[in-house]
């Protein structure tokens, strides 16, 4: 699995499914996506009061996939017949699909993540042991990216942007943030024998 990050403020998105939408809705509104489109025939109340008027109480036609043409489409809470041929409808339409709990019907994998304001930290395990991956995540979450590495992150962002109208080259930049990171002490790491030790933030 080829892992990237998605700029979802301007994409048409299709959330489609039952109760597990409302996770997807939620996750799209904290990354700021501005056209998402829900369907659903059977809501609960919590997702008639997350969706709004974005809430269409049905399945998507061949037609919606067709005139709106979706960028992402998130499919949840729907049997295998129904969700295939929905997926066939995103694909046909040029979207990426994603199928909950059903890697052969994904195109890509949500991974576990920390999010610490502008810092996301991810875990993924290509779809084959989820458990594993949120564990993993839990462990970053409580023991090592903790709430105030969103501060961190801001002051790093200033630092370099500050830099930045110094005319610092991009190695020099690199090196004053390494430095940043290290005078901070942000990242530790049990003591090792210096020949093993790495170059670089990690102390």
């Amino acid at each position: 699995m080829f892992p990237l990050m998605l700029d979802v403020s301007q994409m048409s998105v299709f959330a489609i499914g039952g109760a597990s939408v409302l996770v997807r809705l939620a996750a799209l509104d904290e990354h700021g996506a501005k056209n998402v489109q829900v369907f659903a025939p059977s809501p609960a109340p919590e997702l008639i009061a997350a969706a709004g008027s974005r809430l269409q109480q049905r399945w998507p036609t061949q037609a919606d996939f067709a005139t709106i043409r979706p960028k992402l489409v998130f499919i949840a809470d729907i049997d295998d017949d129904e969700a295939a041929t929905l997926r066939s409808y995103g694909v046909a339409a040029g979207a990426l699909v994603h199928v909950q709990d059903r890697i052969p019907l994904c195109d890509f994998h949500l991974p576990a993540r920390v999010r610490r304001g502008h810092l996301q930290v991810t875990v993924a395990t290509d779809g084959t042991a989820a458990g594993l991956s949120r564990h993993i995540r839990e462990y970053l979450e409580n023991f090592v990216f903790g709430p105030e590495w969103a501060e961190h992150v801001d002051e790093v962002a200033a630092a370099r942007r500050a830099w930045k109208q110094q005319g610092l080259s991009f190695a020099a930049l690199g090196k004053a943030v390494a430095d940043l990171v290290t005078a901070r002490g942000w990242l530790k790491r049990p003591q090792l024998p210096a020949a093993l030790r790495p170059r670089g933030p990690f102390t």
